[in-house]
């Protein structure tokens, strides 16, 4: 009786290193696509922020192109701010 409780523990042992093993591994592919999501957010945020300034720069003096690229860059990261915390206050 003593040798099945120990074979059993050992099973049991070795479902749940496998169940962690299959988790962890999960878990870090999750992990490594959302990085990469977010460095391709990122990138094209910067994309269109150099396009919206090659665009005004043909109507407008570049002090006022700067002006509203600048305002708009603190626009969208207060808003990508905003966003973080709200994602970190539903959890």
């Amino acid at each position: 009786m003593l040798t099945e409780t120990i074979v059993s523990i050992c099973d049991l042992a070795e479902a749940e290193g496998r169940l962690l093993r299959q988790k962890v591994l999960q878990t870090f592919g999750i992990g490594l696509l959302m990085l990469l999501a977010a460095l391709m957010l990122f990138v094209a945020l910067g994309l269109l922020i150099a396009a919206i300034y090659h665009l005004l720069l043909n109507w407008l003096v570049p002090e006022s192109v700067f002006l509203i690229i600048s305002v708009f860059s603190l626009c969208l990261a207060g808003g990508i701010l905003w966003i973080a915390l709200l994602l970190n206050r539903k959890q």
